[in-house]
């Protein structure tokens, strides 16, 4: 329960909101969507519902590489099939592990029905660069979480509470155990709160 809680959420991840294109749309109009939206997946959809998803891999394998007139291809026809989905409270570890099972790079976030985002591995790289998902480097990040927070706020205790209020220090050391003890317990906590906090604004 407590690992689930310091694993970065899809939600915390995904790009929002989706490019979409009808099923109908050619591909060549599709494309040309892509590029004005700088983006190198869109999702299609059939009666407003998530059908697929056509990639630029889906352009070069499924058009040009097979001579199909991008003018004339509805984009229905080449699309990749099934979507493969997420929802926006599971881990990204939990997801990586989706996207290798079924050999896909992107994942259309789901809930209660509705599509409210998409997970690529691009977003995933480029916010978590240095390998977010090891269990051995959130153990580390951790770690330095509890360090910090307890040299932080044990200097700042003892300045106000010895040095500036006068609290004998052996008293200081009495009291402050059960403020080492919360340290400890919540910092790497508090470390995955501030990565949240952060995230929503994009700091």
């Amino acid at each position: 329960m407590v690992g689930r809680l310091l694993l970065p959420k899809v939600r915390e991840v995904m790009s929002h909101p989706v490019v979409t294109v009808k099923s109908g749309a050619s591909v060549l109009t599709v494309v040309e969507t892509m590029v004005n939206s700088r983006v190198g997946s869109v999702v299609v959809v059939e009666e407003d519902a998530p059908a697929g998803m056509f990639t630029r891999h889906d352009l070069f394998e499924s058009v040009l590489k097979v001579n199909r007139n991008p003018g004339q291809t509805p984009v229905g026809e080449v699309c990749s099939r099934p979507l493969a989905t997420v929802g926006p409270e599971e881990t990204l570890t939990a997801a990586v592990a989706k996207m290798q099972k079924y050999g896909y790079s992107r994942l259309v976030v789901m809930e209660n029905g509705r599509m409210v985002g998409i997970l690529t591995n691009t977003d995933i790289k480029i916010r978590f660069s240095k390998g977010y998902m090891s269990s051995r480097l959130m153990l580390k990040k951790l770690a330095v979480d509890t360090a910090a927070y307890a040299i932080f706020w044990s200097s700042f205790s003892y300045i106000i509470s010895v040095l500036i209020v006068g609290i004998e220090f052996d008293k200081y050391l009495a009291s402050s155990a059960i403020g080492w003890v919360v340290t400890i317990t919540f910092a790497g906590v508090y470390g995955r709160f501030l990565d949240i906090f952060r995230g929503r604004f994009n700091v």
